[in-house]
């Protein structure tokens, strides 16, 4: 189950800020911090920070691919031709580190 998420003003969270970390930490709550009425923060726990930060590691391989993906077909590239421009790197990479040809 989701913390609750509770929206809060600045000068409150300055005057509180003790107590909200508690109920912060203790995964009660999610607060969002507004200043003069506009969300300028969001103050979680520890724990469902990291796992924000592991979701977006993992999204970002995905989202490389499709940067790669939509720049190799703007330029005309086939699967296929990446793969063989692949290999030559990988082999050029291999003999320049040591300085024999790939296996």
């Amino acid at each position: 189950m989701l913390p609750m998420q509770k929206v809060i003003a600045a000068t409150e969270v300055r005057n509180k800020l003790g107590e909200l970390l508690n109920r912060v930490y203790r995964r009660q709550e999610h607060l969002v911090v507004e200043k003069l009425g506009i969300p300028v923060a969001a103050i979680i726990s520890m724990q469902d920070y990291e796992q924000y930060q592991r979701m977006l590691a993992a999204a970002r391989p995905t989202a490389l691919g499709r940067k790669v993906g939509a720049e190799a077909e703007r330029q005309g590239l086939t699967e296929e031709k990446l793969r063989q421009e692949l290999r030559k790197t990988r082999q050029a990479v291999f003999q320049e580190t040591y300085g024999e040809p790939a296996p």
